[in-house]
């Protein structure tokens, strides 16, 4: 069950974010018979993250429809996943949640989930992501800011966020290495990684035993894209599907993309729709569409379809060398 943080825990909290809490106040009031209609007043564009409990002690941060971070708590210590793009102040959020000592992990190394590691002084990355995390460049994460603001999905004119709100930071944090099936013990609550690579080669997804939560990062989004040979990162996704009695949810790196602001989980089925979307492609059966890249529209690339997914390939890569042709 979702929760919007109340109001009364603003006087404890800074307002480094917008604690989503619409017309709560007129909710309380209630209506009165006879009462005038109340004017439709338009609102103004959102100027700060939006955080927004999604299970106990589980925190979804909206940075501006750029991607979705999260928060688990535990009672010794807590674990934030990505770092966002770096239009926010996520350290002064996360300390203004919870006093506990946390840890940051990311689920990849791209820009919109990697830029904001400057704040931090440590953080934990999968080695084959690491280079790519530490060489962000400013520029680029200002060019994404204004991607996403131009951007024709959802609601327009959403978030007020500017290029002065991107940090140029000063300073590298120290790389901490993750590994498959390493588990953060956050006191009673335990965080279980997993590789999962295919949309980077180090992508990781998060499993939380205590809200059965599985934050998936990019690497099972129904447009996903892959680079390396489609068998690897198909045999991946399997094992995630293979785990679905471990998880009720699935939470992406962008849940609330640009202008489509909720807070609800990914549909299940898109992580099969996914790996047979994949699947298709080793069979040589695939339904492919030529669409416009989402993030470039003047670029246009080939997709497997199928279901909700719709998956991006390289198709001289199709098999690790020397691989027997057995579809998984």
């Amino acid at each position: 069950m979702k929760k919007i943080l109340p109001l009364s825990s603003l006087s404890s909290l800074p307002m480094f974010f917008l604690l989503l809490s619409f017309s709560v106040a007129q909710a309380q009031q209630g209506s009165t018979v006879g009462a005038p209609e109340p004017e439709m007043v338009q609102p103004g564009p959102i100027t700060k993250p939006i955080v927004i409990e999604i299970a106990a002690n589980t925190y979804f941060i909206n940075e501006f429809g750029m991607n979705s971070m999260y928060l688990v708590v535990g009672k010794d210590r807590a674990l934030a996943i990505d770092a966002g793009t770096g239009f926010c102040d996520f350290k002064g959020i996360i300390e203004g949640i919870t006093k506990l000592p946390y840890d940051v992990a990311l689920t990849h190394g791209h820009p919109d989930h990697a830029g904001g590691i400057g704040q931090f002084d440590e953080v934990y990355i999968h080695p084959a992501d690491t280079a790519m995390s530490m060489n962000i460049p400013y520029e680029q994460r200002v060019q994404y800011g204004e991607i996403m603001r131009n951007m024709n999905i959802g609601y327009k004119n959403v978030w007020g966020y500017t290029k002065a709100d991107v940090t140029r930071y000063t300073k590298k944090p120290k790389i901490k290495l993750l590994h498959d099936e390493q588990v953060f013990d956050l006191g009673g609550r335990e965080v279980m990684v997993y590789q999962a690579p295919g949309h980077s080669p180090g992508s990781v997804v998060f499993l939380d035993d205590q809200s059965r939560i599985l934050f998936s990062g990019d690497a099972a989004n129904g447009n996903v894209g892959t680079n390396l040979p489609v068998s690897t990162t198909v045999k991946y996704l399997i094992r995630l599907q293979k785990m679905r009695p471990q998880f009720d949810r699935m939470y992406t790196g962008h849940i609330a993309y640009a202008g489509t602001v909720n807070a609800v989980s990914q549909n299940l089925k898109v992580l099969d729709d996914v790996i047979e979307a994949f699947r298709s492609l080793l069979r040589g059966d695939a339904k492919t569409e030529e669409i416009r890249n989402h993030l470039f529209p003047e670029r246009k690339q080939t997709v497997a379809v199928y279901g909700l997914a719709k998956v991006g390939f390289n198709p001289e890569k199709l098999w690790e060398e020397g691989e027997d042709h057995i579809v998984p």
